[in-house]
Parts: structure tokens; sequence; C-alpha cells
């Protein structure tokens, strides 16, 4: 058996309760205590304890007798729809549920055994219930959309875990890092306060992170419509010559947890300040290039650089995330002891770009715009890659698709 466990803090040392704390590959989802203390037993099958099923958005339903017991990490309409085995519907439950642990209780159907399909967004999956014994039992029966992730891990090696570790709580930046060793104990989880969330205009909703005096968007903007309804357009083909605005998603992914994670790439066009309209919802606009200067000098003067110097700009680690970045031996670069990067909260992820009909170096590299000019046909941006310490300054052609961050009036 492999011990997974640890204790969530905030940045200092004051425990977090409730946080809600899931192995994203197993599947096996659990709650803080009192002293934000938690504890998984990860067995060489690394399934779920129990009957217990995963959605690939982190929502886990366990059914016993007439009560469904659901567990979630980010608040989210849920519904379970009851069958008999000939597949006849016997009735409906819905719920708009908070992070955290839940039980609902289920119309009462009869002795017998009962399939209860759960679904969240476009994910769902069914498991089976026997009210005589007051368990459910089988395994998962179907799965679709977004639930194309894995619902219970496979087979794994005792010897190396390969999971990844998440924790949500209300009023906190989520988090989320790599473990690889087979036991591991005492594992700290420093939680970043979040300052609030921002909507789009297709309902997503991000959170936010206080860096200095300045409010910025802690994931990339996905958002396809401008804050009028209207379309931005997406282009899925040439992408070149244009002075229109433009968007799509890397590779012309259609995947939700991909474009969740990644956000979309735009042309300088949508956020040319000179567009009528505008992505950014009120009380927030793209980023100037003096901006971004802003949080670069705060970072470096702040001690943020990955050797804690107060001199130079070898920022790139703590504005990026614990995961998804391609590894690399250079010390102080990002790819070098994920562990370690983050501290400030801003979370970049490698969401690549898109030149031309190319899309490149997503695990390897990042580029935001800022709504400053450079000439007729080229901006700035700032750009992170995994091998370098530090955060670029360059000016782009306008037609290149690179991410957006937003950033609070």
């Amino acid at each position: 058996m492999a011990n997974i466990s640890g204790i969530v803090t905030d940045t200092g040392t004051t425990p977090i309760h409730g946080a809600v704390v899931w192995l994203e590959k197993s599947g096996q989802t659990t709650t803080t205590g009192e002293d934000g203390s938690f504890t998984f037993i990860v067995g060489s099958s690394g399934t779920l304890p129990g009957n217990r099923k995963l959605l690939a958005n982190r929502l886990s339903a366990g059914i016993s007798g007439y009560v469904m017991t659901l567990t979630i990490a980010e608040r989210a309409a849920v519904k379970a729809t009851i069958f008999d085995l000939s597949g006849k519907c016997l009735s409906i439950v819905r719920k708009t549920i908070d992070a955290g642990n839940h039980s609902i209780a289920l119309p009462y159907q009869g002795d017998g055994i009962y399939l209860y399909k759960v679904q969240t967004g476009n994910s769902e999956f069914v498991i089976k219930g026997n009210s005589v014994v007051g368990v459910s039992s089988e395994c998962s029966v179907t799965t679709q959309g977004s639930s194309a992730e894995p619902l219970a891990k496979r087979t794994q090696n005792t010897a190396a875990i390969n999971d990844v570790i998440a924790a949500t709580k209300t009023g906190y930046l989520n988090y989320r890092a790599v473990v690889t060793n087979s036991d591991t104990s005492g594992i700290a989880i420093k939680m970043i306060a979040s300052a609030g969330t921002i909507t789009d205009a297709d309902s997503n909703v991000y959170q936010t992170v206080k860096i200095g005096n300045q409010v910025w968007m802690a994931e990339n903007l996905r958002v396809t419509k401008y804050n009028d309804g209207s379309a931005i357009p997406m282009d899925t083909s040439t992408w070149t010559n244009t002075t229109t605005p433009n968007y799509c998603f890397y590779n012309l992914t259609t995947d939700s947890g991909s474009i969740k994670k990644y956000g979309a790439l735009y042309n300088w066009y949508v956020v040319n300040p000179e567009n009528p309209k505008k992505i950014a919802p009120a009380g927030w606009h793209v980023p100037t290039d003096p901006e971004w200067d802003t949080l670069q000098n705060y970072l470096i003067e702040s001690g943020y650089n990955y050797d804690r110097s107060t001199t130079e700009n070898k920022i790139a680690k703590s504005i990026s995330a614990e995961t998804d970045w391609l590894t690399c031996s250079t010390i102080g670069a990002i790819g070098n002891d994920l562990t370690i990067n983050n501290r400030s909260g801003f979370s970049a992820l490698p969401g690549g770009c898109r030149i031309g009909n190319k899309f490149n170096n997503i695990g390897i590299y990042c580029a935001w715009w800022s709504a400053t000019e450079h000439g007729e046909k080229s901006a700035y941006s700032r750009n992170i890659v995994n091998d370098c310490n530090d955060v670029s300054n360059f000016s782009a052609s306008k037609i290149l698709g690179f991410s957006v961050r937003l950033i609070k009036d």
C-alpha cells in the first residue's frame, strides 16, 4: 500500500479545514480535517474506495440504499436519473451543490436493483445500486463527454505513483502539483488566497489573484464572445495575413478540459484598444505593456526571483504553475523542480501559440498579449519558456495567436 498524506494551510501556518483534496488520476477524494490534515491509501489496483466513480470534473458519487453521496471540487449543477434494469426512467433529481461532501436523499422505488446516471456539464457515468442490501455494486456502465478521462486509475506500480494532487477551497486559488513518490507523507500544501472571481460573456468563471497592488486573472482567457454578446470570429484555417480579430483553441481542440486549462489563442486585433468591441467584462481590461512592467518589477523587488535576489529578472518560476511544464536540468528555470514554482499565484501554464497554420510548443511555452502597439504590424507581449528563468518582453506580429490575461481596472 502507498500512503499519501499531508496538511493544507494558507501561505503561513494556519490550517485550512474543509478543503477538497483529490488525486486526479486515481480519482480518490477526501476532505481536510480541523487541523488541515488528509490521508489517502492507494492500493496496487489504484481504484476508488468502495463503489465510488469519478467524473473528469472531479465529481465522485456513490449509492447506499436510497442515499447518494457526492464529493465535488467546484460548485456545479448535478442531475441524477434513476432507471430500472429495462432502461425505463423512474425519476430525476436535480441539485446545484457547492464544493465539498453532500448526501442527497433519492426517491423510494421499492426493493431491487437500479441504475443511477449521474451527470454534470457534458459528463456522465452510470452506477448500479441494490436497495435490498443498501449498497451499490458493479463498475461504471457508461461514460461520455469529458468523462473520457479515466474514471478509475488502472493498475499502478506502487514504486511510482505518478499522479497529480489537487485541492480546492472557497476563497483560495486552486492547487495542483505532481506526486511521484510511492510513500508520500507530510505533503505541505500551501493555498494562496484568491482575490475573488471574474465571469466572462460565456459565463466562464475565473479565479483571480492580488500581486502587489494589481489584481490579475489566475487563468488564461477562453471567452468566445465580446462583452456585448457578439461572437469573436473563429479561424480554423489559415490564420495568416489578416488584420481582423480571430481566435481558436490549441490544435483546434474541442476538449473542454484542455480549453479550461490552457484557454484560447487570440490574435492582437481582438485585444486592440481601438476595437470598439471588448473582450473584458466591466471593471477589467487587457493589460498594457507598462502594467506588465509593474507586475515584473514588483516580483523582482519583492524577492520572487528563484534565488530570492531582488535584482535582475529571474521571476519565471514564481509565476508558473507546478504542473504541465516540460522538465529540464537548468537551475532556476521553470522546468527545474516544479515543486517550488508559483509562489505568486499567477499560475501560468504552457499553452503554446499559433503561428500561421501551425500550433507550437504546448508544454514548453506561453505568451500573452499586451494592449500596447509596437508599430503598424507588431505589438508588445510577454513570454516564458520551460528552460529559462526570466519573463521576456518582446514585440510580435499582430497576426500570431497568443494567450490573454486580464487585469482589474
